[in-house]
């Protein structure tokens, strides 16, 4: 009894209360709340200047398709070095590669660490590809060879290679460079 007397008590103060106030232009940084995430962002007012796509990037992100600086899958890379070539599938691998995501991704040095990935959807081989500085994970990355370009072909769209994916692997690529060759000659066990 005594505990639903104190759980009606405890609703009733909770209707009392006020909702916080939205917050306006004119609030402080020292009297406003930070988001808890990136989806809890106050929109940055628009800039007049950049491309209207209806959605915005967050800060570093690499440009998109369409885009200031963007590549395009046809096109060259607006800004930097970069490398380009085909992507082409073995014989006896044509059955197996129908259907997938593929992952163009440059690695360096002899950590092999990324440096860029690209995603394709609803490719057709051979597939003309190009890969720069634009399509970095991370602002700022070097895009310099010697580099190791990896395609893969992920069943599953993931970016994460798992057991059935197909691949091939071109080695100690210059860069620039625009007539490189990847054969995807593998299926991943």
């Amino acid at each position: 009894m005594l505990a639903a007397l104190l759980a009606g008590a405890a609703f009733a103060s909770c209707r009392t209360e006020k909702p916080a106030p939205p917050l306006d232009e004119s609030s402080t940084p020292s009297t406003t709340l930070r988001p808890l995430s990136s989806r809890d962002r106050v929109p940055a007012p628009e800039d007049a200047s950049a491309p209207t796509s209806g959605a915005s990037l967050p800060p570093g992100h690499p440009p998109i398709e369409g885009g200031t600086g963007s590549v395009s899958r046809e096109g060259a890379a607006a800004e930097g070095p970069s490398v380009a070539g085909t992507i082409t599938v073995a014989p006896t691998l044509k059955a197996k590669a129908t259907g997938s995501v593929l992952f163009v991704i440059a690695r360096a040095g002899a950590d092999r660490h990324i440096v860029a990935v690209r995603r394709e959807d609803n490719v057709t081989f051979p597939l003309k590809f190009r890969i720069s500085g634009a399509d970095a994970m991370t602002t700022g990355t070097t895009f310099a060879g010697p580099l190791e370009i990896t395609a893969r072909l992920s069943k599953s769209g993931d970016a994460v290679a798992s057991k059935g994916d197909v691949e091939g692997t071109a080695k100690g690529v210059a860069v620039p460079a625009s007539d490189v060759k990847v054969v995807l000659y593998s299926v991943r066990e």
